[in-house]
This record gives structure tokens, C-alpha cells and sequence, in this order.
């Protein structure tokens, strides 16, 4: 009976030896030949590109080259970091497996006093400094056979939730076709941030974030308030809070609408970010244009909504200070409409003092929301969002309709000009005659304040370059409205992903264990490289003074504390290379788990599951 379980057993170890083999041979074949198929099995789809970005990234007409220079070897104590400078580099090569032909990517790791260290200094990357005075870089550079360039300084952390969206951002930044043209017409700062031109002058001020945002992807011409015309070639009209109008502009832009022109537009019962400080409403309007297009935002009324009101430091500290403020918004959840292509994207959006929208009675447009209030909302008069409101007054005389109110809508169909007279007198008919109807492609919101970056952003400044860590989806609402009323779908599906950050608990349990052993004996070096230090500077001092001669014993402990202060200074630097490389083994350690030993394991657990069987089977 021995003989033929011996005979088993031998099968069965080249059976492992085999599977062995074939399971190494697979992974060297499938990284040879099917490194493009992947399958995201994260959250939110962290490594699969959204639609928009497939678009861009087929449709390229020039060859894109990325140069990513990543300090991976100096990333290594730091386990967040390294994670998120894989993902950077998984992303990237997502970017080339989508078009293989048309992007090329290089992994560069600079390190110290290199000439590749020198490429990435030269092209304007910005490193992190180190405590061992090394530099970490984790930036990109790209470029196009068009002598189109551009560059990411840092990949910051803050930026991961947008990474996708900046990496598309600097690919279509090196194509030099020309950008569809928005004409932009506002009284907000939006080119030169709060303050207006002076304060940017002075250094106190920068564009809004939305204003280059739109810069981006847009050639933006801002229209003058006394224009007379809408520019030529504009694919894309914007009003953002609108000065007061004159009669023939309201014409030009009934007609430009008439005849198919697409435009944005933000209108406001109280402006904020044009006048803080106010006294009284700043609002604005369009005349009669609204009435004509089948809509109606009531004149001197804000919204309040008590369900969607966020929490605002009113003064004061402590808990009691922190109220409802019922008139600054967060709109999200089932207010957004989730059908539509951009809102349905959007965690949030946060508007301020806004008004709202009411579908005229016997209309022959369309309304289709965007953007609601609750259920638990009325209007108020506009004067009591002026200077300082009381949260607490505004929430006692809240008395909820029970209807929701419209804060922005698409408006499409028919629609008859606002100005029948001019029309009807226009005379001869010319090349471009005016126009008594047409088709809308309009969207129209009541609030012009979710512009204003305080409302939506956290800006921070970190190498030189500000960083924008947006809290709101008010800019992608923004961008992706102009982008697909522009007849472009490229950005509206880059919506901001799932942060991939994952606790590394095992992983930084080592680490601190190990800079806890290093970062003790470290410390006792200091103090006695710090007391010796001390010791020498009195034994030299004395001998300076000349107020003592030193004895022969006191010159031989002076030679033995500096010979003591060189060996301290070696262990020193002995604790540091021991600490990173503890830190570096413990890296390739799981690499070699993940990667070899649980797969092998995976695999002799169930050889010997069929070993086992077969034995039984035999046994029989």
C-alpha cells in the first residue's frame, strides 16, 4: 500500500513544481502582453477613465509625450504619499493603454544630485524638501509634436479627488486648436478676484477659480457693459449678474438667443460677492426677455430652506455660535437633478441669497430643473439678506409652503421675440434678418454668487503655485454647463472620484515601531552629542580666554570628546540609513507577499486539497 501513496505523492510534487511554473509563466506573459486589461474591482472606479476622458484621449491628432519624474525610493517611509504616486503613475498608464499610439509616458526617478534631478528642476517641477536635505518630486511634464508644453508642478494630496480631471486638463492644454469662444458679460470681479482690479494690482487678489477654469477650455472675451453687439463667432454667451441693460442690448441678446445662440445665465435678487458690505440689494434682470421665455424670477425675494441651510460661524465661539443660515444653500442629494448629464455628476453645490424660478402659465417653453430647493422653503424679502442677518429670526419666521422652488433650469422650444414692434419694423430683409421665433438653448439660474470662491473652494499655497481644494461642485456645475451647451462632451464625465486614500494600519504600525526604536536611540546620541558639544565649546573657550592652561589630562579628554563627537555623528547617520532601510525591506517584503507568496499559497492549498481527495480515494 506504500508504494503506490509514494507514487501519489511524487505526482503531486510535480504537480506543484508545474502549477509553479505556469503560474510564473502567466505573470510574465500577461505582463508582457495584456497590461491594457485591467479589472477595477475599488469603490468608486478609481482606475477606470470616464467617458469624457476615452473621448479626449481617442480623438488626439498630435502624439502626446509624458515625462513623470516620481521619487519613489525617497516616497518609501512615507506610505500615503507612495500610494498616491502609484496611483498617479496606474493613471497614467490607463492614459496610454486608451491610445497606445498617440501617448507615450516615461517613469523617471530623480534621484539626488542627478541629471534627471536637474531635468525636473529645469522643467519647473517643484520638489518637497526632505529632513536629510534630499528632495521628493512628483510631478509631470508633457508635450506635443506642436511645440505644445505644459507641466503639473506637484501632485498634491489634496488634488486627489481630481486627479483625472487635471491630467485631462494638461493634455488638452498642448492642443493647439482654436477653443470654442465664450463671451462673458458680468459686475463681478470674476478676472481680477475680490477687491477688482487694484486689489490685483497690489498683490491682495486673484482671478476666481471658475474665471480660469473657463480660461482652460475657453477663449473667454469679456463683453463691455455698453456693448452694442455680441461678438462674432461667440459659440458660447454668458451673463453673469448683468449690469443694468439698455433696450437695444436686451435686443441683441433676444436675437442671439432666437437664432439659435446658446447662453448661461446667472441672475441674482442679491449679489454678495459684488457688494459684501451693501446697504441694499444689488440685483439684476433682464426686462421683459425673461416673460418671453416663459419664466418668472420674482422681483426683491430670496429663498430660505430650512432643510438645506448650512452651518455658518456667525461670531462668538463655542457650539451656540455655529447656526442654520437659511439663506446660503447646499444643494445636493435629490435636489440635483440626476438625470441630467452635468448635474447628475455633482455631490453639491452652494449658492447664496438666491432667488428663484416659476414657469409662466400658458408658456410654450419647457423648463427642465437643474437645481431645487426643499419642500421646507419660502421667500423672503431680499432686504433681510443685507449687512448682518440674524440666523435665529430668519428661522423663526420660516413657514414652509411645502413646494419646492426652481434655483436653475434648462429652458428649451419655441419662444417669440420679447420686442414684436422692433421686429415687425425691421424693414427690407437683409443677409441676417431679425428673427420673430426660434428654438432656445438657454440655461437660467438665480443665484450669480456660487462663483464667488469663498463659497465653494479652500485655496492654499504650497511650492509657489495655489492649490485649489474645491468643498462644492460649483465650478464642474459651471464648466461642464459651458462645456456642453458648447456642443462638447469632453468634460462632463470627468466628475470628481473617490479619494483612494486607504489606511495602511498594519503598514504604519511597523513603520512607527521601527522609527520608534531608531527615533529612541537617536535621541540618546543627541543629548550626548549635544553635552560633548557643550563640554568641548567650555574646554575651548578656556583655552581661548588664555585664562587657564589646560592640563595634559584636559587636552586628552578634549581630543576624546571630538573623536567621540565624530563617532556619535556617524551613528547618526548609521540610525537614519538603518531607519529607511528597515522601512525599504519592509516595502519589498509585502511586494514579494502579494505579488509571489499568497498566490503560491493559494496554489499548494489546493493541490493538497486534491492530493488529499485522491489519497482518500485510493484508501478506499
Amino acid at each position: 500500500m506504500a508504494a503506490p501513496v509514494n507514487k501519489l505523492m511524487q505526482k503531486t510534487s510535480v504537480q506543484i513544481v508545474l502549477a509553479v511554473l505556469l503560474f510564473l509563466s502567466l505573470t510574465v506573459l500577461a505582463d508582457r502582453y495584456l497590461r491594457s486589461a485591467k479589472i477595477d474591482l475599488t469603490d468608486e472606479g478609481l482606475y477606470t477613465l470616464s467617458e469624457g476622458t476615452e473621448g479626449v484621449l481617442s480623438n488626439l491628432d498630435e502624439p502626446v509625450s509624458l515625462t513623470y519624474y516620481f521619487s519613489r525610493s525617497l516616497a518609501t517611509p512615507y506610505p500615503q504619499l507612495l500610494s498616491y504616486g502609484k496611483r498617479v503613475e496606474d493613471m497614467l498608464r490607463a492614459f496610454v493603454a486608451e491610445n497606445p499610439g498617440k501617448v507615450h509616458l516615461s517613469v523617471v526617478d530623480p534621484e539626488p544630485f542627478s541629471e534627471a534631478e536637474d531635468e525636473a528642476v529645469a522643467a519647473g517641477l517643484k520638489g518637497v524638501p526632505l529632513m536629510d536635505r534630499s528632495t521628493l518630486y512628483m510631478g509631470l511634464v508633457a508635450s506635443n509634436t506642436l511645440d505644445g508644453e505644459g507641466a503639473i508642478p506637484f501632485f498634491t494630496e489634496e488634488r486627489e479627488k481630481f486627479l483625472e480631471y487635471d491630467l485631462v486638463k494638461l493634455v488638452t492644454s498642448l492642443d493647439t486648436e482654436p477653443r470654442p469662444r465664450l463671451s462673458l458679460l458680468t459686475q463681478l470681479p470674476l478676472q481680477f478676484g475680490p477687491g477688482g482690479p487694484q486689489a490685483m494690482m497690489q498683490g491682495r487678489s486673484q482671478p476666481y477659480v471658475i474665471y480660469e477654469q473657463l480660461q482652460e477650455f475657453f477663449t473667454v472675451e469679456d463683453m463691455a457693459p455698453d456693448f452694442t453687439e455680441i461678438p462674432a463667432e461667440t459659440e458660447v454667451l454668458m451673463l453673469v449678474h448683468p449690469p443694468a441693460l439698455s433696450d437695444d442690448q436686451l435686443f441683441a441678446i433676444d436675437q442671439y438667443v432666437l437664432k439659435g445662440g446658446r447662453a448661461l445665465i446667472f441672475l441674482d435678487p442679491h449679489s454678495e460677492a459684488l457688494d459684501p458690505r451693501g446697504t441694499a440689494p444689488s440685483a439684476s434682470t433682464l426686462g421683459p426677455l425673461l416673460a418671453a421665455w416663459g419664466v418668472e424670477m420674482p422681483e426683491g425675494k430670496v429663498v430660505g430652506d430650512g432643510a438645506q441651510a448650512q452651518r455658518v460661524q456667525m461670531g462668538g465661539y463655542g457650539p451656540e455660535s455655529v447656526k442654520d443660515y437659511i439663506f446660503w444653500l447646499n444643494v445636493s442629494g435629490d435636489f440635483l437633478n440626476g438625470d441630467d448629464i452635468v448635474t447628475g455628476a455633482l455631490d453639491n453645490i452652494n449658492v447664496a441669497s438666491a432667488g428663484v424660478l416659476e414657469p409662466l402659465e400658458g408658456a410654450t417653453t419647457k423648463l427642465t430643473p437643474l437645481m431645487t430647493t426643499s419642500s421646507v422653503a419660502m421667500l423672503y424679502d431680499a432686504d433681510r439678506a443685507v449687512g448682518m442677518p440674524d440666523p435665529d429670526a430668519l428661522l423663526r419666521d420660516l413657514e414652509p409652503t411645502g413646494k419646492s422652488y426652481i434655483l436653475a433650469t434648462r429652458i428649451s422650444g419655441t419662444a417669440k421675440t420679447a420686442y414684436p414692434d422692433r421686429v415687425a419694423n425691421a424693414g427690407t430683409p437683409t443677409a441676417d434678418p431679425a428673427a420673430a421665433e426660434g428654438e432656445l438653448n438657454i440655461v437660467l439660474a438665480s443665484d450669480s454668487d456660487l462663483f464667488d470662491d469663498r463659497f465653494w473652494v479652500q485655496l492654499q499655497e504650497l511650492l509657489g503655485q495655489r492649490i485649489v481644494v474645491p468643498i462644492a461642485g460649483n465650478g464642474s456645475f459651471v464648466l461642464n454647463l459651458a462645456d456642453h451647451i458648447s456642443g462638447s462632451d469632453a468634460l462632463l464625465a470627468l466628475r470628481g472620484r473617490g479619494i483612494s486614500k486607504r489606511p495602511f494600519e498594519v503598514v504604519d504600525r511597523l513603520r512607527r515601531e521601527a522609527e520608534a526604536k531608531y527615533l529612541t536611540e537617536e535621541q540618546r546620541l543627541q543629548d550626548d552629542l549635544a553635552n560633548m558639544e557643550d563640554r568641548l565649546a567650555q574646554l575651548e573657550s578656556a583655552e581661548a580666554d588664555g585664562t587657564s592652561v589646560l592640563s595634559p589630562e584636559m587636552e586628552e579628554e578634549k581630543e576624546r570628546f571630538r573623536a567621540q563627537l565624530l563617532e556619535t555623528r556617524r551613528a547618526l547617520r548609521e540610525v537614519n540609513r538603518s531607519l529607511r532601510a528597515e522601512i525599504e525591506s519592509l516595502g519589498n517584503w509585502l511586494a514579494v507577499i502579494n505579488i509571489v507568496l499568497v498566490p503560491f499559497l493559494l496554489i499548494v492549498f489546493a493541490l493538497v486539497r486534491v492530493y488529499v481527495r485522491r489519497r482518500r480515494a485510493a484508501s478506499r
